[in-house]
């Protein structure tokens, strides 16, 4: 599943709810060889919960998307694309229990 902390991984949020996998695979693709598109579905509806995960090979190709994506349209929608990151909260249990 999706593991933060990777430098290749970005998160991207806004999207358009009709956006799916492969219009996200098409669009970031033009950056670099992507190893996994994960777009995040409600459980009860399968429709897209607005926000995503990509992975690419390279951090550096996922670093050049991230800059120019970030604010672009997508599907009429402006989206923000940062790099992932563990949720804060994570950061706040000790290690080693």
């Amino acid at each position: 599943m999706v593991e933060a902390d990777s430098p290749g991984k970005l998160f991207i949020r806004g999207l358009n709810t009709e956006t799916n996998e492969k219009a996200l695979e098409a669009v970031f693709g033009k950056y670099g060889r992507i190893v996994e598109v994960y777009l995040m579905k409600d459980c009860e509806t399968n429709k897209s919960r607005g926000f995503a995960f990509i992975t690419f090979e390279i951090p550096a190709d996922a670093k050049d998307a991230a800059r120019d994506m970030n604010g672009k349209s997508l599907d009429g929608k402006a989206i923000k694309v940062e790099q992932a990151t563990k949720p804060s909260f994570e950061s706040d249990f000790p290690q080693n229990i």
